[in-house]
């Protein structure tokens, strides 16, 4: 009986030992407008070669380059549109000009460490810090519905051919069963942003004639915060990681702000006088 409940304790603790193995890292990015923006895919292998290699930028500089993005952006970065932009800047110069906006988004890698995991247990929530949690969104891990996530070509699962990491080669899994047993998930592109579209486009700009610039300088101020934190939060059953970026007011409103302060500032300190 002394045997036995060894032997049934040692099971136990292998199986939290394996549970407690598992990590995730997420990282926030800027990626291209996944609808419409050519170099989205060009962007997407980028996003998960830097991942599987642990990199944190990858590719040739362009709209396809991958770069884990800056603690904190202009708020007009987090826009898509419905014609030709790149951060925040309408109808840009080529390498951008057939690109549709910029995104915040995650890229997520979620490792079992020795232990083997699935998508079953995967799921993603975003959220912004103002006041509506205007670009909250909640994947939750199958909670819904049964395959809620599934392994595609953006949530992928690594096999590791020794079991361990990808030093002695893996195998890629990117469809079926959702329960596949995998050694690593990479998950890339989900992410949230405002969007800007011309009055022929559906978008609600009242001055028909302005400019592409003109009509996206517009949304910024009407539908986006002056400024916000975007957070994005994966989780693996009870495991989260988080990544966040804050988007803040373009440098020069900032400094007329301060201009603005200094100046009732010194109105006040004469008042005193």
């Amino acid at each position: 009986m002394k045997t036995l409940l060894a032997a049934i304790t040692i099971g136990l603790t292998a199986a939290i030992t394996a549970t407690a193995q598992v990590t995730i890292t997420t990282e926030a990015t800027m990626a291209p407008n996944i609808y419409g923006s050519p170099s989205w895919s060009a962007w997407a292998a980028n996003a998960t070669y830097a991942a599987e290699n642990g990199l944190t930028s990858y590719g040739a500089a362009g709209p396809s380059q991958f770069s884990v993005a800056p603690l904190s952006l202009p708020v007009a970065a987090n826009f898509v549109t419905g014609y030709a932009s790149w951060m925040g800047q309408a109808d840009p110069a080529a390498p951008y000009n057939n690109e549709y906006g910029t995104r915040a988004s995650l890229v997520s890698i979620v490792n079992g460490n020795g232990s083997l995991i699935n998508m079953n247990s995967f799921g993603i929530t975003l959220s912004s810090s103002d006041p509506g949690n205007n670009l909250g969104v909640d994947w939750p891990n199958n909670s819904i519905l049964p395959g809620d996530w599934t392994y595609d070509q953006y949530d992928i699962g690594l096999v590791f051919s020794n079991g361990l990491d990808i030093s002695g080669g893996f195998s890629i899994v990117n469809s079926g069963d959702p329960g596949q047993q995998v050694n690593e998930i990479i998950s890339i592109g989900a992410g949230n942003a405002y969007a800007s579209y011309t009055a022929a486009e559906g978008g609600d700009d009242p001055n028909l004639g302005d400019s592409d610039q003109q009509i996206l300088d517009y949304d910024i101020a009407t539908q986006a915060p002056g400024s916000y934190d975007f957070t994005g939060t994966v989780s693996y059953g009870s495991l989260t990681g988080s990544a966040t970026i804050q988007f803040i007011p373009e440098p020069g409103t900032i400094s007329l702000v301060g201009m603005g302060l200094a100046g009732l500032l010194f109105v006040v300190r004469r008042r005193k006088s």
